[in-house]
């Protein structure tokens, strides 16, 4: 009678510590980040690449996801579609990632965004800004309703970099940069938003991304007297160019879309010339996450963040663990329906995503971004006025 008592008080608690077994995730949370860590956007690919792992270990300091210390797995991208491809494949079907995070460039995202959509993968985008992306989602929802996008889609950016564009007074601009996709997308909404205040470009020039020649091209611009050159460029180019322009003699305001511009170390090293402003996702007073994020990095690296691929790449991560421990689990339908509904609070802001699960940047949105200029080598936020 004992023996049998004995028994099942045996058989009931193997029954209990099974049931809290299958509770609890197997594994943590395994992320698959997608970047440029070589090629000419290797700065910006190493910037995603710090920012994600000061994120990470905030997280797991504050007790991880689901109990579990969250992992960051890295690919190199290269900038490349084929490499994005085979990285993200292998992150995937090697590594046993639970979800996709990248890329930076929007050929490569694109990429990405067929692999997620092939494996049924989460992929969260932290950079890349084609329009195609939002249109997949929107139109071939049960295909890719696995990708959701934290930064500004073309769209949006063209609002942001019209906006304080428009506020400077000018009526005429020109755009130069790499001659890659989402640039010539980029001139185009930008071209369309300023338009209805009467703004035109002059001149627009699209430069190999590999040897650009950028001396005829500063010459152009010198004769035809643009109020701003918007430089659609956030590798290693945008600062050759500068330093072409300045030592060409080029008077014009100089716009860059941040990136590389937005590295103080870079700042610090151009000639003396016209104004140079950058336009960041966020920057010291955006919000006090992006107070304490600013605060962390240049600790640990030794410079301010630039305030775009690095915080929204921190940001990304954030939003993707916030809506697992939601959720409670790595569910990825529910994991889709909680970022489609929820409400995401980060340093650039809070993020809400649309039907095509593009995160709503805006006046008004909940996300704005900035712009800054760069004076002796210090940053002094410029807009929006507050």
């Amino acid at each position: 009678m004992r023996g049998r008592a004995v028994l099942a008080l045996v058989g009931l608690l193997a029954l209990f510590v099974l049931s809290g077994c299958a509770r609890a995730p197997e594994t943590g949370l395994r992320v698959g980040v997608l970047a440029p860590l070589t090629g000419p956007f290797a700065s910006q690919g190493q910037a995603m690449q710090q920012s994600l792992q000061l994120a990470a270990e905030e997280i797991n300091r504050a007790g991880g996801v689901l109990g579990r210390p969250v992992e960051l797995l890295f690919g190199d991208s290269k900038g490349t579609a084929d490499a994005t491809r085979s990285e993200a494949l292998r992150l995937i079907h090697k590594e046993k990632v639970n979800v996709l995070l990248g890329a930076y460039l929007s050929e490569e995202t694109m990429a990405a965004a067929e692999v997620a959509a092939e494996n049924r993968v989460l992929l969260m985008v932290p950079v890349a800004a084609t329009n195609e992306l939002n249109a997949r989602v929107a139109n071939e929802y049960e295909k890719y309703k696995y990708v959701f996008r934290t930064s500004y889609n073309i769209d949006q950016w063209a609002g942001l970099m019209g906006g304080f564009i428009a506020d400077m007074g000018v009526s005429r601009y020109a755009f130069v940069g790499p001659n890659i996709r989402w640039n010539r997308e980029l001139a185009q909404a930008l071209r369309d938003y300023l338009a209805s205040s009467g703004i035109a470009p002059v001149y627009e020039e699209f430069y190999s991304p590999k040897e650009p020649a950028l001396e005829p091209i500063v010459v152009a611009l010198k004769g035809k007297g643009p109020g701003v050159v918007v430089l659609g460029d956030p590798g290693q180019h945008a600062i050759n160019f500068v330093k072409k322009a300045r030592d060409l003699g080029l008077k014009a305001p100089l716009f860059s879309v941040g990136g590389a511009l937005g590295d103080e170390r870079v700042a610090r090293t151009l000639p003396a010339g016209g104004p140079l402003y950058f336009q960041a996702a966020a920057w010291d007073r955006t919000s006090e996450e992006a107070r304490r994020f600013f605060a962390a990095y240049r600790e640990r690296y030794g410079y301010h963040p630039v305030g775009y691929a690095d915080v929204l790449a921190r940001d990304t991560l954030f939003v993707l663990t916030q809506a697992v421990n939601k959720v409670g689990s790595l569910d990825v339908p529910r994991l889709i329906q909680t970022l489609e509904q929820g409400e995401f609070r980060a340093a650039c802001g809070v993020y809400r995503f649309d039907r095509s699960h593009q995160a709503r940047w805006g006046k008004g949105e909940g996300l704005q971004g900035m712009v800054v200029e760069w004076k002796d080598g210090r940053a002094e936020e410029r807009w929006p006025r507050i």
